[in-house]
């Protein structure tokens, strides 16, 4: 089992990866940036993971953790779906583009093995599952209009999944405006 030091460089790899991800824009993640990023020489990344490639299956990971935390908080909350909804995707685009881990979308998962794509994409699943979970109670109770559900989920997810490809956290265009902006568009196309 690994130390509490050792976890939380681990962690700070995982960050600064998905850091490089994000500025390099194009997918392409390159130890020795990460290696530079961190402070480390690139050979000690491997003491911390075995490749590239496990590298980019823990920023996946990281990044769909802290939404799904967020969900799992918000959902079960009383109050309206719309509300919740709301909620949600304000914190989950904070994650996409306010923190390094949404970078982690930049880089492609058929990069990953079967083994871990299967693990990403359960997690994933998980959060897109209660968005729709949340949609379907605003339909239930008249919040939404009548939608498809499954593409209502896809549209927003898709939406958000593509900010780190256009928006930059050190441009004009602060976090916080962007998720505001985007969930008014969202919910105003749900709303009964």
């Amino acid at each position: 089992m690994p130390t509490k030091r050792a976890r939380d460089r681990r962690d700070e790899i995982v960050r600064s990866a998905a850091a490089v991800l994000r500025r390099g824009r194009d997918g392409a993640l390159r130890m020795d940036e990460v290696a530079k990023h961190v402070g480390l020489v690139k050979g000690n990344l491997y003491y911390y993971f075995k490749d590239r490639q496990e590298l980019i299956f823990h920023c996946h990971m990281r990044c769909t953790e802290m939404s799904l935390a967020a969900l799992e908080e918000i959902a079960p909350r009383g109050g309206s779906a719309a509300e919740r909804l709301r909620d949600f995707l304000r914190r989950h685009i904070e994650v996409i583009i306010a923190s390094d881990y949404g970078g982690a979308l930049l880089a492609d998962i058929g990069e990953l093995t079967p083994a871990q794509r299967k693990r990403y994409v359960a997690l994933r699943d998980k959060v897109e599952a209660g968005v729709r979970k949340l949609i379907e109670q605003g339909v239930a109770r008249k919040e939404f209009r009548p939608v498809r559900v499954p593409l209502a989920g896809f549209a927003i997810l898709g939406s958000i999944n593509w900010m780190p490809k256009w928006h930059r956290p050190e441009g004009a265009l602060p976090a916080r405006e962007v998720a505001d902006t985007f969930v008014d568009f969202f919910m105003r196309g749900l709303k009964a």
